[in-house]
């Protein structure tokens, strides 16, 4: 196992005195037996190396008038944090898969091919004015794994689980092939629920002792209170976060 470490360490220090402006960096700190990640990021800096960790994750266009991402199934600009650290990248949501993937800049031959990067060292990101955060164990309302966060205050939180479904058959167009359709979880989370929403029940089951003020505010503003109505939920949250309800 040791070879196989001194034969990385070779090539990793080889890689690193490419030229002058990245400067020389020593080994002789380095514990062969300790993690050699560790090593390198205390040694070149994170800020200096960028996002360079991952796998390779090619496109497969299963679909011609559908897709698997959020969205767009283009590269758009955004902001993850990634090891603790802020990078503003090209990225894709794969919410068939539920995937984060970022444009590969380390190689100009690659750059087209997505890098897929170590999920779960992902806390959160964003594309566009969508924030999107990893949710593990029991701070997920369902499976772990990447949920918008709609609405955020102290006593609540509007968490959306974005998923996609395949269905194989006839297309909207009535051709054979394959079709991906949008889905959403949305989850009420209080201090003592977590509850998804399907309709306005979910918030009088979070706060049983205002059903009237909740069906008052409702009917006055309009609101529809089922998933797919960001605005009014959001609307309905932020009444519920203004009234300070526990």
């Amino acid at each position: 196992m040791k070879f196989f470490k001194v034969v990385f360490i070779f090539i990793l220090t080889s890689f690193t005195s490419l030229n002058s402006a990245m400067g020389q960096y020593s080994v002789s700190t380095l514990d062969i037996d300790d993690h050699v990640t560790l090593w390198y990021d205390s040694m070149i800096g994170q800020e200096n190396i960028g996002l360079i960790e991952g796998s390779l994750y090619p496109f497969l266009n299963k679909s011609l008038h559908s897709h698997e991402y959020f969205i767009e199934k283009y590269w758009q600009r955004g902001r993850l944090t990634y090891k603790g650290q802020n990078f503003e990248v090209n990225m894709l949501y794969n919410t068939f898969h539920d995937l984060l993937l970022i444009q590969n800049v380390t190689n100009s031959s690659t750059k087209m091919e997505p890098l897929k990067l170590v999920q779960y060292l992902i806390s959160d990101f964003e594309i566009g004015d969508k924030i999107f955060k990893r949710l593990d164990g029991i701070e997920a309302p369902e499976i772990p794994g990447f949920y918008q966060v709609l609405f955020e205050a102290p006593e609540i939180n509007i968490l959306v689980r974005r998923a996609k479904k395949k269905v194989i058959g006839t297309t909207p167009e009535g051709n054979p092939g394959v079709t991906y359709y949008p889905l959403a979880s949305y989850f009420l989370m209080t201090k003592n629920h977590q509850i998804k929403i399907n309709n306005k029940s979910a918030f009088f089951k979070a706060y049983p002792s205002h059903k009237q003020e909740i069906r008052d505010f409702i009917g006055s503003n309009g609101l529809l209170i089922k998933p797919n109505q960001d605005r009014d939920i959001k609307k309905l949250a932020m009444y519920c976060h203004q009234m300070k309800w526990e």
